[in-house]
């Protein structure tokens, strides 16, 4: 099996990677593929640094990961092959997607059920016209339709690109976030963003273009979601302390995935 792979074909991803991942599963128990986290990286046509994004993934040892693109991963998100990752993580943030009342309904009942999923970024931004999202994600960034308040004021998000801002982790004892110490990232920040007061913070930041909470874990359904803002482009992709938090949270949802099975 190759480090990563890419792919556009759902008949390649569920008739080829899928199979390869339950093969993997079927070995003995001291196979060295029992210790290998398989990963679902869904994305969309949105240009990014794809060679350093990916290279991010392949320098974590123990990770081996599957791309899938919208709109063809909607259909494996909401199918039973989902349960043969250890997790998912999405960069995603499609442009033009509108979600049937049928996806929907299948997305709400998958989370319900537990997935374990990491949301990276611009995700934040997905699903727009999906009133649950926010609850399934832990918060929204209000881009083309700002929120309207109770009171009448209008909520609007921003963002700035290529800011030197310093980040702080709030729990030092959490596996997500142990051995991180404050840090220092070359990144887009965004600002005025909605996160739901119950979720367990993660990361912080005192820069005035930013909101300050920076990543979390959303508790929705039996899914432990993990949130994280950082990772616009490859100034984020190869920071050592990035590459610690998301391996280290790439690590504890798949646990958290293994302990429900």
């Amino acid at each position: 099996m190759t480090k990563g792979s890419s792919d556009n074909s759902m008949k390649i991803i569920l008739a080829v990677c899928l199979c390869m991942l339950i093969t993997n599963r079927g070995t003995t128990a001291q196979s060295k593929a029992a210790d290998v986290i398989h990963a679902m990286i869904v994305t969309d046509e949105r240009k990014f640094n794809r060679e350093a994004f990916f290279k991010m993934f392949d320098s974590f040892v123990d990770v081996e990961w599957t791309e899938v693109k919208h709109p063809h991963a909607l259909d494996l998100l909401v199918s039973d092959s989902l349960k043969h990752y250890d997790v998912v993580i999405f960069y995603d943030m499609p442009e033009g997607l509108t979600l049937s009342k049928r996806q929907k309904s299948d997305l709400r009942r998958q989370f319900q059920d537990g997935v374990p999923a990491i949301f990276l970024h611009h995700s934040l931004l997905s699903y727009r016209e999906w009133d649950e999202f926010p609850q399934i994600i832990g918060g929204r960034y209000y881009n083309k339709t700002p929120f309207i308040t109770e009171a009448g004021d209008t909520i609007q998000s921003t963002y700035q690109h290529d800011e030197v801002y310093k980040i702080q982790a709030v729990d030092k004892n959490h596996p997500i976030t142990a051995g991180i110490t404050d840090f220092d990232v070359l990144d887009e920040t965004y600002f005025n963003y909605f996160v739901k007061e119950d979720v367990k913070v993660l990361l912080t930041t005192e820069h005035p273009s930013s909101g300050r909470i920076l990543g979390w874990i959303n508790s929705y359904g039996k899914s432990e979601i993990v949130y994280l803002l950082n990772g616009h482009s490859e100034t984020a992709y190869n920071n050592s302390y990035y590459r610690k938090i998301l391996h280290n949270a790439i690590r504890w949802v798949a646990l958290k995935n293994t302990n429900r099975r």
